[in-house]
């Protein structure tokens, strides 16, 4: 198997050169294909608004000549950063890789830093398909027998990245913790003393990142943040199970022996009677 470009001796300036080099290239391709295909990209970006913006053929409006254009510039660089960030990501990983053993690097930062991206992206895919398409429909749906919706593109596009950047960054919450408590930080007992007043606190954050505190958006951003929390819990106690109860795991478990057992002897005793009475009609015969 061939080296890969950053294993072939290059020193920390050449790599450096060929991160900034592939990067510089796949910025300019990106934002030059979603400058050219923006109609496609602004409608798929649009898609969950489900033709409900404005009256006028549920397109988002503008308010100044600039506007279009201005968007489709920021659209541009935005798609440009997208096909960029993989290989500064990339690059950087291996900035870092000589500084650490090689097993710890392919075990702990190579393949968290993975499940990091994928997490983000699972998150994003979670805002496109779920979030943004059911508060669309709740909140330019209400009210509408006194005002009439007219959207415009900027608030939309502003109000989906928000809501892309940090609820990717919601998603990473257990990856977060699991990290924290395999390097020692954080504990079972320490993360389990959030789980009283969790809901309250994953509202608080929740309304903070919410744009504009719609609290339609802060209870779908609070309920998911909890439940991350708890799988984060989860993967902090599967470190050390001695540690704790999560969520009664074990009392459960107790319960399914106690009660399996019994369903044992049960199912077993026509079988323990049959012997009983083999044994009884062989000591008569015996005699």
């Amino acid at each position: 198997m061939s080296a890969s470009w950053y294993d072939r001796g290059y020193s920390v300036g050449q790599r450096w050169r060929w991160t900034l080099l592939l990067a510089t290239a796949a910025f300019f391709i990106g934002a030059l294909s979603t400058f050219y295909w923006h109609n496609e990209v602004f409608g798929f970006l649009l898609a969950p608004a489900d033709n409900k913006l404005s009256p006028f053929d549920g397109k988002p409006i503008v308010t100044a000549p600039t506007t279009m254009f201005g968007a489709t510039l920021s659209l541009a660089v935005l798609g440009g950063k997208l096909l960029a960030f993989p290989f500064i990501f990339v690059g950087a990983l291996s900035l870092l890789k000589p500084l650490a053993p090689r097993d710890w690097w392919r075990r702990f930062v190579a393949i968290n830093a993975v499940v990091a991206l994928f997490l983000f992206i699972l998150g994003d895919v979670f805002v496109y398909y779920v979030m943004m398409p059911v508060s669309m429909r709740f909140l330019l749906s209400f009210g509408t027998d006194i005002v009439e919706p007219v959207i415009t593109l900027n608030a939309y596009m502003e109000l989906l990245f928000a809501l892309f950047k940090w609820i990717g960054i919601v998603f990473m919450i257990p990856l977060f913790m699991n990290v924290l408590a395999r390097m020692g930080w954080l504990s079972y007992e320490r993360a389990k003393g959030f789980y009283r007043v969790g809901f309250l606190l994953t509202a608080f954050f929740s309304a903070l990142i919410s744009p504009g505190l719609d609290p339609t958006l802060t209870v779908m951003v609070a309920v998911p943040m909890y439940a991350l929390y708890l799988v984060g819990l989860g993967s902090v106690w599967a470190i050390d199970p001695s540690a704790g109860n999560y969520l009664w795991v074990k009392t459960f478990d107790g319960w399914r022996e106690a009660v399996w057992s019994k369903w044992l002897r049960f199912w077993r005793l026509p079988e323990r009677l049959g012997y009983w009475l083999a044994d009884k009609i062989a000591n008569v015969f015996s005699r």
